[in-house]
C-alpha cells in the first residue's frame, strides 16, 4: 500500500464498518477543508474499484513524556460517500488563490464535473499525484511509483510539513541525540589529539579541585592548628600548594595547544564538507534557494558547530569533570551541607534546560529571519544596476530594514528572555551560597566542622561558579549548534534529484543522436511544462528550437543536458537512455551557452578556459576568435589578463555573451546547444558568430533556440514548440509552404522589421 498521507487506525477502522477492505486500498491524502472553507479532517482513499471520501474531526489524547505526537484517541465520523471508480472519467485539482478543490467527472455528466473534497493550497502537490494514480487505475494504464519516496512532503511522525520540500527533513523531529553522536564522529580522525586533550582535561580538573583541600583545609586544620598532623610544616604545605596550581596551569597550556591545533582543521572540513556536499545537489536546489540562504549555511552555520568543538565539548567536559569532583569532595567534608549546595545546584540546571529548550523554537526563527534579510542584501548587492536605473534605492532600504526588523525583534525577544532569567538564577545560587556560610560558621562554632573544611566548602562552592556560569550560557549556545547541525546534515543526508545510474554507461565519443519520446516534464506538481512531446535530432545536424517566450524551449535543452530529469517518456543519446549515460561523460560531451551568461571573479582567460583548466594560451585564443571575441579582448587595458568582476560587471552583454561562447567553444563538445547565444548582440556581430558556428557544424550536432528567425534559416531542421507541446517540424521553406506556426512567427517578425525600417 503507497500513501501520500499516513491512514489513521481509527479512520480506518470507521472505513471497515463501512464495508471497506482496508488491506486493498491503494492511495490516501488527507484534505483540511469543508465545503464552506472551514476546518475539517478528511480521508479520501480507494482501491481497485471504489473511491472513498470521509469525513469527520479527530480527537487526540494528551501528549505523552518524550511522545513527538498526541496519540489519535476517536475520529468522529461526520460523513461518508462511496464511489465507483467504473462511474468515474477522470478527477482533478481545481486551484483557487488559496484553496484547491478535488473535481470528479462522471462518465454521464458535466465536463466540469463536481467536488469531491476541498483543501489549503499548500497540498496541491500530493492532490496532483494522487489524482494521476486514480485516473491511471480508471483508465487501467501502469502506475509507476519509483519517485513516489521522493515527493513526500509531511514528516510522517508530527504530520507537519516539511519547511523544504526537496529535502524531506523535520526540524521538530530531528534526534537531537543523534546530531550530537555525528558531530562527535568528526572528530574520528583525530583520536589520537582527542585522547590527550581528554587526559589533559581531567587533570587539570583533578589538580584545581585538589587545590582547596590543601590551601584551606589542611593549611587551617593540618598546618596551622596546634594539634594538626602537619602542624608547623608550613613550607611543605605552600610547596604543595604550588606544585598543585602549577601542573593544573601545565595540563590546561597542553590541553589548549592541541585543541588550537585540532579544531580549526575540523572547522575548516567542515565549510569543505558543506560546501561539497551542496555540489552534490541537482539545480532544482539551488534555483529554489536564495544566495545569501545558500551562503548563511556555509559560512554561519560552520561557525555555530566550529564553538561546539571549541567551547561545548572541551569545556563541557571540563566543567562536568570539575563539578563532580566538587560535589565528591564537599560531601566528604560536610554531608548535610553539601547536599543543600548541590540540590540547588541540581534544580538551578533543571530550570536552565527548561527555559533553554524554550529558546531554541526562537533560535530556528532567527536563523530564518537572519538568511532572509542576508538574502535580500545579497540580491541587491548582485542587482545594482537594477536598482540604480530605477531610482529604487530607498525602496530597498526600506526592504531590507523591514527583514532586518524582523530579526532584531526576534534577537530581542532572545536577550529579554536571558537577561530576565539569568541573573535570577544567580541571585538565588548566591543566597543559598550565603546560607551556608552562616550555617557553616554556626556549626564551627558548635564544633561540629573545624574552620579550614568550611573554608575549603566556602572555596569550592565559590569554584562551582564557573561550571554552574558555564552551563548557563552553555544552553544558548548549544540550541545554536544543534540547529546548524541539523542544517548542515540535512544538506549532507540530501539526495539529488539528478542521480548517477548505479552502473553508468561510459561514452567516450558521442555522435549526436538525440531521441525524445513522449516526455512530459514539469517543476510543480500539476503544471506541466512539457507534454508528450517527442522529437528526434540527427548527428550532424543543426537544429533549431523556435516558439513564443515560455514556450519551454529552454526546458527542453535543460531536460537534454540532463540539468533535470523528466517525470515522464524518455530522452536516449545515441540509443542510449539519458539516465544510463555517466554525468561527467554527458558534462565533457555537451556544451551549453545559455542566455543568462556568468562569469566568475579572476581573468577573461581564465574565464575562457573554465570548461577545460588545462587549455593553453593559444587554444583560448583560438576560441576567442571563434566567438569573435578576440577583437574587443585584445583593445582591453590587459588583453587576455584583463579580470572582471563577479558577473563580468565590466563588460557589455553582447561582450560577455562571446565569452561565454569561447568557452563553450574551448570544451570542444560532440553536442553543442545555444540558447539565445546571440540574442545581446548587434546584427553584424551575430553574423560574424554565426559564420563561426556554421564553421564548427562539421562533426558535431547542434541544437539552437533563438527568437530571431533569420538566424535559424538555414538550420537543417526546425522544430515550432507552443505551450509545451511540438506543433510542427521540418526546414525553413518546408514550414514556410505550410503555413503553420511556424510561418505565423516569421510573418510577425518580418512585418515587424518592416515597420522599424520605416
Amino acid at each position: 500500500m503507497k500513501y501520500f498521507d499516513v491512514l489513521p487506525e481509527k479512520v480506518a477502522e470507521e472505513l471497515k464498518k463501512r464495508g471497506v477492505i482496508t488491506d486493498d486500498l491503494l492511495y490516501c491524502v488527507k484534505a483540511d477543508l469543508d465545503g464552506e472553507g472551514r476546518y475539517i479532517d478528511v480521508y479520501i482513499t480507494f482501491t481497485a474499484d471504489t473511491l472513498s471520501v470521509i469525513k469527520g474531526y479527530e480527537r487526540y489524547g494528551k501528549l505523552r513524556p518524550k511522545a513527538k505526537r498526541r496519540e489519535l484517541m476517536e475520529f468522529d465520523v461526520g460523513d461518508y460517500r462511496e464511489y465507483r471508480l467504473c462511474d468515474i472519467e477522470r478527477v482533478y485539482v481545481d486551484r483557487y488563490a488559496a484553496a484547491a478543490r478535488l473535481m470528479m467527472v462522471p462518465k454521464a455528466g458535466d465536463d466540469e464535473g463536481f467536488p469531491a473534497a476541498r483543501f489549503s493550497l499548500g497540498f496541491s502537490d500530493k492532490f496532483e499525484k494522487f489524482c494521476d494514480r486514480v485516473n491511471k487505475t480508471v483508465s487501467g494504464e501502469e502506475i509507476d511509483d519509483s519517485l513516489l519516496e521522493g515527493t513526500k512532503t509531511h514528516c510522517p511522525v508530527c504530520g507537519e510539513p516539511y519547511p523544504d520540500p526537496n529535502r524531506p527533513v523535520c526540524p521538530r523531529c530531528v534526534d537531537r541525540r543523534s546530531v550530537f553522536t555525528r558531530l562527535l564522529k568528526m572528530f574520528g580522525e583525530f583520536k589520537g589529539a582527542v585522547m590527550m586533550i581528554l587526559l589533559t582535561i581531567i587533570l587539570s580538573n583533578v589538580f584545581a579541585v585538589l587545590s582547596p583541600v590543601f590551601g584551606a583545609q589542611m593549611l587551617y586544620d593540618d598546618v596551622l592548628a596546634e594539634n594538626g598532623r602537619l602542624y608547623g610544616r608550613i613550607l611543605l604545605i605552600v610547596g604543595a600548594i604550588m606544585a598543585v596550581n602549577v601542573l593544573s596551569i601545565l595540563m590546561r597550556v597542553i590541553s589548549g595547544i592541541i585543541t588550537s591545533k585540532v579544531v580549526p582543521v575540523v572547522a575548516h572540513k567542515l565549510r569543505v564538507k558543506i560546501f561539497s556536499s551542496m555540489q552534490r545537489l541537482s539545480l532544482d536546489f539551488f534555483t529554489s534557494k536564495q544566495t545569501g540562504s545558500l551562503m548563511s549555511r556555509v559560512d554561519r552555520d560552520s561557525m555555530n558547530i566550529y564553538w561546539f568543538f571549541t567551547d561545548i565539548v572541551p569545556y563541557g567536559l571540563t566543567n562536568v569533570a570539575k563539578i563532580l569532583g566538587i560535589a565528591i569532595i564537599m560531601l566528604t567534608i560536610s554531608p548535610l551541607l553539601s547536599l543543600g549546595i548541590i540540590v540547588t545546584i541540581s534544580v538551578i540546571e533543571i530550570v536552565q534546560h527548561r527555559f533553554y529548550k524554550s529558546q531554541r523554537k526562537l533560535y530556528r526563527k532567527f536563523d530564518v529571519a537572519t538568511r532572509s534579510a542576508n538574502s535580500v542584501l545579497s540580491d541587491v548587492m548582485n542587482g545594482q544596476r537594477v536598482v540604480k536605473a530605477f531610482a529604487n534605492e530607498q525602496r530597498e532600504v526600506e526592504r531590507y530594514d523591514r527583514r532586518n526588523n524582523d530579526a532584531f525583534r526576534i534577537n530581542y525577544h532572545l536577550n529579554s528572555r536571558i537577561a530576565n532569567t539569568v541573573p535570577v538564577i544567580w541571585t538565588f545560587y548566591r543566597m543559598i551560597n550565603k546560607l551556608v556560610f552562616v550555617l557553616g560558621a554556626v556549626m564551627v562554632i558548635k564544633g561540629h566542622i573545624l574552620f579550614g573544611a568550611l573554608s575549603a566548602l566556602l572555596s569550592y562552592t565559590e569554584m562551582a561558579y564557573d561550571p554552574i556560569n558555564f552551563f548557563t550560557w552553555i544552553g544558548d549556545r548549544w540550541a545554536r549548534c544543534m540547529d546548524a547541525a541539523s542544517r548542515m546534515f540535512e544538506i549532507m543526508d540530501a539526495v539529488p534529484t539528478v542521480k548517477e545510474a548505479e552502473d553508468p554507461v561510459e561514452m567516450p565519443v558521442m555522435k549526436g543522436d538525440i531521441s525524445l519520446k513522449n516526455v512530459s516534464f514539469e517543476y510543480e506538481a500539476g503544471r506541466p511544462v512539457i507534454r508528450d512531446l517527442s522529437l528526434e535530432v540527427k548527428s550532424g545536424q543543426m537544429f533549431g528550437i523556435v516558439g513564443k517566450t515560455g514556450a519551454g524551449k529552454s526546458t527542453i535543452i535543460n531536460l537534454m543536458a540532463r540539468l533535470y530529469d523528466v517525470t515522464g517518456g524518455e530522452i536516449t543519446i545515441d540509443g542510449v537512455p539519458l539516465r544510463n549515460i555517466a554525468v561527467r561523460d554527458l558534462r565533457k560531451h555537451i556544451g551549453i551557452v545559455s542566455q543568462e551568461t556568468f562569469l566568475f571573479m579572476g581573468s577573461i582567460a581564465d574565464n575562457i578556459r573554465y570548461s577545460d583548466p588545462e587549455a593553453t594560451m593559444e587554444e583560448v585564443i583560438e576560441a576567442a576568435k571563434s566567438a569573435n571575441a578576440h577583437e574587443f579582448i585584445t583593445r582591453l587595458p590587459d588583453g587576455y589578463n584583463t579580470r572582471v568582476g563577479e558577473g563580468g560587471v565590466s563588460l557589455s552583454g553582447g561582450e560577455k555573451q562571446r565569452i561565454s561562447i569561447a568557452r563553450a567553444i574551448i570544451q570542444k563538445p560532440d553536442i553543442l546547444i545555444l540558447d539565445e547565444a546571440t540574442a545581446a548582440m548587434d546584427t553584424r556581430t551575430e553574423r560574424r558568430i554565426q559564420a563561426a558556428i556554421d564553421s564548427l557544424k562539421e562533426g558535431r550536432t547542434i541544437i539552437s533556440i533563438a527568437h530571431r528567425l533569420s538566424t535559424l534559416r538555414d538550420a537543417d531542421m526546425l522544430c515550432v514548440i507552443e505551450n509545451g507541446e511540438l506543433k510542427e517540424t521540418g526546414t525553413h521553406d518546408e514550414l514556410i509552404r505550410r503555413k503553420g506556426k511556424y510561418f505565423e512567427l516569421y510573418r510577425l517578425q518580418s512585418e515587424a522589421l518592416k515597420f522599424i525600417n520605416e
